[in-house]
């Protein structure tokens, strides 16, 4: 604690430049999908990073275009790795700026916008006032991380390699509470195939598709198991032409949420073992493994209650939890590295047209994301 009037000081006087570099990143829209508004967020991202730490970026491309960039911060022999995306899930123009009260609302500013400007911030506090570091800190900052980071895993997870500790600047949960446990994310796209037929004249000779997707449904629902933190949702499914015609072909997606490795496995032994209720029926199973879980280890742990300590005497008082949505904490996770998640703002509302932090915890949430780095 040793810096902390430094530090700040040195934010609240900035405050305003904070705030302007934050409502610049927001209003670049950047839904995943969309890779050319995704390349001008990259763009203006990149821009805000060289005007204010005025360090190298390395940008890593991809076959998508939904490239990740890095740079490095510092020379010591031990490395911390800060992870984020400037991706978000919100269609371009759905949600409008506006800042009421102690609220600032816009696409992407919890998650994760409001994180990223937090750690230019935190390094820019580093550089300007000249605090020596024995770590070299190093940002990776990926375009494709709401769709489960197809492109940028292994990226990630090669950069992140020897690192003492990592960190994540997704939002905190809603209640100020920090993240030291994920769930693995994987899904399933399934495509059954029966056979046509009329539904009048030849309703015995036909194989109905739906009606075996809607038994798999069930019965897949059935593995949710909410003491062992597994869940299973089917979001989407379709199927059919022609209400007097018997399906001959259907598909259905699921979300799965796990906790562990081997809960994970289980699962998608059950769903690709599964053996068909109608006699004729052939089906195909598409995997997307995600992200593995972020178990809730030891190191975890201890970076929390490092984190705990300073946030106490800034006056922040919050717990940590484990939670159901995965971030690229899990891929790195999976590697042996301690890592901590939710040092990024506090607020509500991610993936939803409400989405908002609160102006007043932002600075504080800055100032414990530079403590912390210096504390490990």
């Amino acid at each position: 604690m040793s810096y902390y009037k430094k530090i700040n000081e040195f934010l609240e006087e900035n405050k305003e430049n904070i705030f302007s570099d934050l409502k610049k990143l927001v209003m670049a829209e950047a839904t995943t999908s969309n890779i050319i508004e995704l390349k001008n967020t990259r763009e203006i991202l990149k821009g805000i990073i060289t005007e204010r730490l005025g360090l190298e970026i390395k940008e890593h491309p991809t076959e998508s275009g939904r490239n990740p960039i890095s740079f490095q911060y510092g020379n010591g022999p031990e490395k911390v790795t800060i992870v984020g995306h400037y991706d978000t899930v919100c269609p371009i123009g759905s949600i409008p700026i506006k800042i009421v009260d102690n609220k600032f609302g816009g696409p992407g500013v919890l998650d994760m916008k409001g994180g990223l400007i937090q750690t230019i911030w935190t390094i820019k506090g580093y550089k300007d006032l000249e605090i020596p570091l024995n770590k070299n800190i190093q940002v990776i900052i990926n375009g494709d991380e709401e769709i489960g980071s197809p492109d940028s895993s292994k990226i990630i997870c090669d950069l992140a390699k020897g690192s003492k500790a990592a960190l994540v600047c997704e939002p905190c949960v809603s209640n100020g509470n920090l993240k030291t446990g994920r769930k693995g994310v994987q899904s399933f796209i399934i495509t059954i195939h029966g056979k046509s037929g009329h539904a009048g004249n030849n309703h015995k000779d036909g194989i109905n598709a739906i009606e075996e997707m809607a038994r798999e449904i069930q019965a897949f629902h059935e593995l949710t198991n909410y003491q062992e933190g597994t869940t299973i949702s089917v979001g989407s499914c379709q199927g059919g032409t022609k209400l007097n015609v018997i399906p001959e072909l259907a598909t259905f997606g699921i979300d799965c949420r796990y906790t562990t490795v081997e809960s994970g496995q289980k699962i998608a032994k059950a769903i690709f073992d599964y053996v068909p209720t109608l006699e004729g029926i052939k089906r195909e199973v598409k995997h997307n493994l995600g992200f593995p879980p972020m178990e809730q280890k030891e190191g975890n742990i201890k970076l929390y209650e490092k984190a705990k300590v300073i946030g106490e005497k800034l006056g922040l008082f919050f717990s940590h939890e484990f939670v159901g949505g995965g971030s690229d904490g899990n891929n790195i996770s999976h590697l042996g590295i301690p890592i901590l998640d939710g040092l990024g703002p506090h607020g509500d509302g991610a993936h939803t047209p409400d989405e908002f932090i609160y102006v007043d915890q932002y600075i504080p949430r800055i100032l414990l994301l530079s403590l912390l780095i210096l504390d490990i």
